[in-house]
């Protein structure tokens, strides 16, 4: 009888309809952060001052190219000033107050820290990654000034609440989207060559190294059909961590994680093990995650041991630099492209004219976010004046705003809402498209912007020096007399 009833009562519960997850009680993305304490203007100026927290050596293999296109958009905005505000201060010469140092955690951010209490400047750009951005973002929130990211993707750079706070790329979460859409259109077809293949019923033998890479549970779909692996290699930066956390969470969304995963250390990745142990496997796709250098070296190892299988990976790989070093090892690899040559854009022609000119060579996603970075900001401060909390207002106001390497339209945060990404890839040692612009509503007229400005969880394997372990899941505008940087 009490079997019955509890039968019963199992069998009611099932019948009725899954409870609907509450709401969430607070959304900080669809709040709007402000400043509401005191505004005042500086006065006596005899220049406009803007903070650079990066390299300054136009000479950096890296950073160079990020460098000049800032100092293009100072040049330009000081040899045409906007007729839209002939004000005093308007008329004012521009420049940037650069500051650097190797190491940002120790040495840079305290002489960020100083610059900005001892030049004063109206606002702040940087930098040139997520985790810099982070220290330039404490620096900021305590000293009530503007700070433009142009390409940091990391989301929570905004989500920290600082109001002061802008990011001009496209976070992650809009890169993992178009990224996890091409690995798995690429797996589906790798899928459909292996159907008639035999199934592995047996574990692999582990390695010299005692890490077993066992296919998981994924790899057999509910038909029988057998599924070609997914490797994902990521990089232990802060950068590659937060991009690699949102690759994996569209993954899980769409019910395809990987199932090996390799996280490395930075500057030095060697994968040839672990690329070693997962060849018998034949994965239908490798997903690396990781910074420009790092890319380009596990790049070069995935062709040497896996030869010519599908790479998908994050923007990083549309950098110069990636290029560069990856040589001929780059050729067809697929990533979520932030900028893409538009000739019939004069904004855009005339930029990459410069450029090539200055740099002999096209510009990246990089320099072209902080082109139009820089841009946005003075604009944003010939129109305000020369008070910190008006500029802030000024760039919430410009939102949306068109830029060579797309719209600008910040939410409530100070994050760039952009999802509109394309796929790109190299051909021939030159970034390409794969497909066709999308269609976005969320940009203005460009009339108005030029008239002021012009299910299983994978297997992770851990990897350090020694040893490793598995666990589960002179440049236009500067003035040396003004320049705080370190060697």
């Amino acid at each position: 009888m009490l079997v019955a009833c509890a039968s019963s009562l199992s069998a009611a519960q099932s019948a009725q309809p899954p409870t609907p997850a509450p709401d969430p009680y607070f959304r900080l993305r669809d709040t709007t952060l402000g400043y509401h304490g005191v505004a005042e203007d500086f006065t006596d100026l005899r220049e406009i001052r803007l903070g650079w927290f990066g390299p300054s050596d136009t000479a950096d293999p890296l950073h160079g190219d990020f460098w000049w296109a800032a100092n293009f958009a100072v040049e330009d905005a000081n040899h045409h000033p906007t007729p839209a505000e002939p004000s005093a201060f308007a008329a004012l010469p521009i420049r940037l107050v650069p500051c650097w140092a190797p190491d940002p955690w120790r040495a840079g951010v305290s002489l960020l820290a100083r610059m900005v209490y001892d030049e004063q400047p109206l606002a702040l750009i940087g930098s040139v990654d997520s985790a810099s951005t982070h220290l330039a973002e404490q620096i900021v929130a305590k000293a009530q000034l503007p700070l433009i990211s142009p390409i940091a993707t990391d989301k929570t750079a905004t989500l920290a609440g600082v109001a002061w706070m802008f990011s001009c790329a496209p976070d992650d979460t809009a890169v993992a989207r178009v990224l996890v859409d091409d690995v798995l259109a690429a797996a589906s077809d790798a899928d459909r060559s292996t159907t008639d293949a035999p199934a592995i019923t047996s574990r692999p033998r582990p390695n010299s190294v005692g890490n077993t890479p066992t296919p998981a549970g994924n790899r057999h779909s509910a038909s029988g059909n057998r599924k070609s692996p997914l490797v994902l290699l990521a990089t232990t930066d802060h950068e590659s961590r937060a991009a690699a956390r949102e690759v994996m969470r569209e993954l899980s969304r769409r019910g395809r994680l990987p199932e090996f995963r390799f996280d490395l250390p930075p500057d030095v990745p060697d994968a040839t093990e672990p690329l070693r142990s997962v060849r018998s496997s034949h994965p239908a796709t490798v997903i690396v995650i990781a910074n420009a250098p790092d890319s380009a070296r596990l790049v070069r190892t995935v062709r040497e041991q896996l030869g010519n299988i599908p790479v998908v990976g994050g923007p990083a790989m549309g950098r110069t630099r990636f290029v560069e070093l990856a040589g001929p090892a780059a050729e067809g690899v697929r990533f979520p492209l932030l900028f893409a040559l538009d000739a019939r854009d004069e904004a855009t022609a005339r930029f990459t004219t410069r450029f090539l000119a200055a740099r002999h060579h096209e510009p990246d996603y990089a320099a072209a976010l902080a082109y139009d970075s820089t841009r946005l900001l003075i604009a944003s401060i010939r129109r305000a004046g020369p008070n910190r909390a008006r500029i802030r207002e000024a760039l919430v106001q410009f939102s949306p705003w068109i830029g060579i390497a797309g719209p600008i339209s910040f939410d409530g945060t100070g994050q760039n809402r952009r999802a509109d990404l394309r796929l790109g890839t190299i051909r021939a040692g030159v970034v390409a498209a794969l497909n066709p612009p999308p269609t976005s509503d969320t940009v203005t007229d460009v009339a108005t912007i030029s008239g002021l400005m012009g299910t299983r969880r994978p297997r992770r394997v851990h990897r350090r020096r020694g040893r490793r372990r598995s666990i589960t899941p002179p440049s236009v505008g500067v003035s040396p007399n003004h320049s705080c940087i370190t060697k």
